[in-house]
């Protein structure tokens, strides 16, 4: 007997797998805010550098010291996630979408293929933007306990006092203006110059907003490039509204390239297969994903939570 026909399906998990898993990122807003790693296959050594300070007047004597260079660094590791569903075409032969299945029985026909491709790589996009940033690694069960994301990572830095959270207190619609200034400016005056993020939930951009409003009777408006920045900053500290802080009180003031994810995105680790029992197809998603901090001294955060 000839083996059941799932060439609509494995098209999409084969020829269109990278277009698909480039959806899924896509559909990601935490991906497009901080720094992308491909390329990981588990994990990433992030190597710091600290030099010494021993600049001195000349003299022969040869001044070395043990400490002038010292090494140290964090690991960035990704978490094989997976999406599993189970598929019935058979069913489809009751509803409207009949009307475009070809003639005769053929119960692995999956109509609309690609329509149904492309929407679950974006529901799954979706679903990791949303639980990313507090997902804290435990059973595995759901996205939220499959690996440590960047709110977690924070929290455990702070009980470890490897991060001091800046003093704000509750951030309001009437002090929001105040606060945002102070965690500017508590980063350190070498990247003031430089330039950040300052990274916050989209209601802590509406109360920025509506403050920012009554003190200066004008709206918070956005460059030509659809950026916001605080004030007397010479555009260098960019204001930054980010759906996967969620509902978060926590303000993160750092570089772009300090917030780390981590994906394969270049190979094996990202991939779509197909089995079939009988009339009911199975579907596996499998993709590789996680976070990190890259440097603890270019990061300041506030003390909410």
């Amino acid at each position: 007997m000839a083996s059941p026909d799932t060439t609509a399906l494995n098209a999409y998990a084969g020829k269109y797998e990278q277009k698909l898993f480039a959806t899924v990122r896509n559909s990601m807003d935490i991906l497009k805010d901080i720094t992308v790693i491909p390329g990981i296959k588990n994990s990433f050594n992030l190597t710091k550098l600290s030099v010494g300070n021993g600049v001195r007047a000349y003299r022969e004597t040869f001044d070395a010291q043990d400490s002038d260079l010292t090494y140290s660094g964090r690991q960035l590791t990704v978490e094989l996630l997976k999406r599993d569903m189970l598929i019935n075409p058979v069913k489809y032969r009751s509803t409207w979408m009949s009307e475009v299945m070809s003639e005769g029985i053929n119960p692995t026909e999956i109509p609309f293929a690609a329509f149904i491709s492309e929407q679950v790589a974006g529901k799954i996009g979706q679903e990791v933007n949303d639980s990313a940033y507090l997902a804290k690694k435990e059973d595995g069960s759901a996205v939220s306990k499959s690996f440590d994301g960047l709110g977690t990572i924070i929290a455990k830095e702070i009980t470890a006092k490897n991060i001091t959270p800046v003093a704000t207190g509750a951030i309001t619609a009437s002090n929001a203006v105040e606060k945002f200034s102070t965690m500017m400016k508590a980063m350190p005056t070498a990247y003031r110059l430089a330039g950040f993020n300052v990274y916050c939930a989209v209601d802590m951009f509406d109360k920025y907003s509506e403050n920012y409003y009554d003190k200066f009777k004008k709206y918070t408006e956005s460059s030509d490039e659809g950026h916001y920045f605080i004030d007397n900053t010479a555009k260098k500290v960019c204001l930054l509204p980010c759906s996967w802080l969620g509902t978060s009180q926590r303000i993160i003031a750092t570089p772009k390239e300090n917030l780390l994810a981590g994906v394969d995105g270049l190979g094996d680790m990202d991939k779509i297969l197909t089995d079939t029992e009988l009339e009911i197809l199975k579907w596996r998603w499998l993709f590789a994903l996680g976070f990190q901090i890259r440097d603890l001294d270019a990061i300041r955060v506030n003390d909410q939570d």
